[in-house]
C-alpha cells in the first residue's frame, strides 16, 4: 500500500548493473516506505510488474534516481531539468563526484526520502549556439581537435571582446559542476557549486602565457575556429554533438534551466572533494 503521493522514477545504466540485482534492492526499499516507483523504459522486458517512464512521455515525476556513475547522472540530469525534477544519483561508478549515495544502506535512504529528509541543491548548466542549433551541458562544452595529430587555432571573446588567440589541442568552458572533471584534468581551478562563475581552459596550448580564465557566469562566450586543421569537433558532457567549421563561432552562455540535484545533508562538497581527490592519489601499493 503506498502511503503517500510520491512518485519516484529510477533510470538505471544496464551496463554497471547488469544483473538488476542493484536497482531491484532499491525498488522494495522504496516501495516498503510506501513510495510509488516507475523505471526508464530502457529496463522494458527485463524487470516485471513495474511502470515504465521515458522522455518523450509526459512524465510526472517527484524524484529521479539514477543508478551508475556521474556520467549516467550526466546523461539524464539536462531532462530532469527541464522537466525540473531534482536527481538523486547512487554510485555504481569510480568517482561519484555527482553522486549522493551508494549501493548499501537503501532502507535508510528511502526513510528519508519518504520522510522529507533531503535538500534540493541548484546546480548552472551551460547553453551553446551554432548557427540555429542548441546543446546543453552541465559540466562542460569543449571545443576539440578532429585531427589528433594537428592543433587547432581559436579565438575567444567574452561579450564582443576578444580575448586571446590559441594554439591548441582545444578549450574548455564549464561550470562549476565540471570543474571537478576534464577542466581539473586540465589544469583549471575547483570551483564551489554555490559560485556564479564558469571557468576557460585551455587544453596543452603551444603558449608561455595562456592561464585558466574564471568569469561571470552571466558573459557571453565566444569561440570561432581560426586556422584550419580539418574542422573542430564540439562536445558537450563528453558527447560529441557537432562540427565546429573553419571560421565559424559558437556561442556558449547560461541556460535557462537548471540542473536539480538532491543532497541528504551528510556530506558537504568540501568532504567529498577531500575524500575523492585522496582516493584517486592512491598509488597501487597502498591499496
Amino acid at each position: 500500500m503506498y502511503n503517500n503521493l510520491m512518485k519516484v522514477g529510477i533510470f538505471t545504466n544496464i551496463h554497471k548493473d547488469k544483473e538488476l540485482v542493484v536497482t531491484r534492492q532499491l525498488l522494495n526499499s522504496l516501495a516498503s516506505c510506501g513510495i510509488f516507483c516507475c523505471v526508464h523504459e530502457n529496463l522494458k522486458d527485463k524487470i516485471g510488474n513495474v511502470e515504465l517512464f521515458s522522455e518523450t512521455a509526459n512524465t510526472d515525476l517527484d524524484m529521479l534516481l539514477t543508478i551508475g556513475g556521474d556520467g549516467t547522472m550526466l546523461s539524464i540530469s539536462k531532462w530532469g531539468a527541464i522537466k525540473h525534477i531534482p536527481v538523486l544519483g547512487v554510485n555504481l561508478g569510480k568517482l561519484g563526484f555527482l553522486t549522493e549515495a551508494e549501493p548499501d544502506g537503501f532502507d535508510a535512504l528511502a526513510k528519508d526520502i519518504s520522510d522529507g529528509n533531503y535538500s534540493v541543491e541548484k546546480r548552472t548548466m551551460l547553453c551553446a549556439n551554432l548557427s540555429d542549433r542548441k546543446f546543453y551541458a552541465l559540466n562542460e562544452i569543449v571545443i576539440a581537435r578532429r585531427n589528433v595529430s594537428k592543433m587547432i587555432m581559436i579565438k575567444v571573446d567574452i561579450g564582443g571582446a576578444p580575448v586571446d588567440k590559441y594554439y591548441c589541442d582545444g578549450f574548455i568552458v564549464c561550470t562549476p559542476t565540471g570543474s571537478t572533471a576534464y577542466s581539473l584534468s586540465a589544469g583549471g581551478p575547483v570551483i564551489s557549486p554555490t559560485a556564479n562563475v564558469f571557468s576557460l581552459t585551455p587544453v596543452n596550448s603551444h603558449s608561455m602565457h595562456s592561464r585558466p580564465i574564471v568569469i561571470g557566469d552571466d558573459e557571453h562566450i565566444g569561440i570561432t575556429l581560426e586556422a584550419r586543421a580539418d574542422d573542430a569537433m564540439v562536445i558537450a558532457d563528453g558527447k560529441n554533438v557537432c562540427v565546429l567549421p573553419e571560421k565559424q563561432t559558437i556561442q556558449i552562455y547560461k541556460a535557462a534551466k537548471k540542473a536539480l540535484f538532491v543532497r541528504l545533508n551528510r556530506k558537504g562538497f568540501y568532504s567529498r572533494l577531500l575524500k575523492k581527490l585522496n582516493t584517486w592519489s592512491i598509488t597501487p601499493e597502498e591499496t
